[in-house]
């Protein structure tokens, strides 16, 4: 088979894989602008000169706005949080010495495989013991559980970023007299934006769309837009609409912040895949 042809299957498969996945994405767009009673029988079958956006009003102010906010808070913080940390540890591991570095590297690295069932239920006694399972308090406390189960990742994927800095650049800056610290923030940070950004938005993303921490870990007024959409789909009701409507709301902040961070995720994922 020639490159030409390589290239017109490849593109064909794509084409099959996209339309498989937006279908269901169209149906649940066209079944949030329908009335319940049009949507039942098929929404490819209504008339479109039906289509109204009362399904959206109604499920945010029916509760779906507080879910929502609880999650832009809780996803926030926890990417400050980790960001934050994350940056400092990979930094650390990828431009310094220091005794028992490969062991403790590889310890964080193991919060990327640990299954968040195997210690959720023994995070609940400390919770309690932290009084992180009280009023606001609760934001934190989950926002440190998603940083310990983010900063293996987020070292391993800066890491690469800050290895692959020149090591004249840094060595000049030291002979300047900059302290590490002003190393780490005048020159490692900005040459490691597109995998900053990289991160910002996987991890905004997983913790967004968390539903079994903030399930289990919150109490009804804290938790995030996910538990919400959960509860709309009651067995005993029928709320194909509002469950529609309210899926593609909680899809746009991440929507938003891919769009205006694309350019950068994509020199992010290029340049470390190369550095890698």
């Amino acid at each position: 088979m020639t490159s030409q042809w390589r290239i017109l299957a490849l593109y064909a498969i794509l084409t099959v894989a996209s339309v498989v996945w937006i279908v269901p994405v169209l149906g649940a767009a066209a079944i949030a602008l329908l009335p319940l009673d049009e949507s039942t029988g098929g929404w490819w079958r209504a008339d479109a000169t039906t289509t109204t956006l009362d399904n959206f009003r109604r499920v945010w102010e029916g509760g779906l706005s507080g879910y929502a906010v609880n999650s832009l808070v809780i996803s926030i913080l926890s990417v400050l949080i980790t960001l934050a940390a994350g940056t400092l540890a990979a930094y650390a591991f990828a431009r310094m010495r220091f005794r028992f570095k490969g062991i403790v590297h590889l310890l964080l690295l193991t919060t990327m495989i640990v299954p968040v069932q195997i210690i959720l239920i023994p995070l609940i006694p400390w919770f309690r013991t932290l009084g992180l399972n009280e009023g606001n308090w609760q934001y934190l406390g989950i926002a440190l559980v998603h940083t310990a189960f983010g900063a293996g990742w987020s070292i391993f994927m800066l890491s690469s970023f800050f290895e692959a800095i020149p090591d004249e650049l840094i060595e000049s800056a030291r002979m300047d007299g900059a302290s590490p610290l002003k190393t780490f923030t005048a020159i490692a940070l900005p040459l490691a934006v597109p995998g900053i950004v990289s991160f910002v938005i996987i991890d905004f993303v997983f913790v967004w769309n968390d539903l079994l921490m903030g399930l289990t870990l919150l109490d009804a007024d804290h938790r995030p837009i996910t538990v919400g959409l959960a509860n709309l789909n009651a067995p005993q009701l029928n709320q194909d609409d509002l469950i529609s409507a309210g899926s593609l709301l909680a899809i746009l902040p991440p929507l938003l912040l891919f769009a205006l961070l694309n350019r950068y995720y994509v020199r992010g994922l290029f340049a470390g895949a190369v550095k890698g």
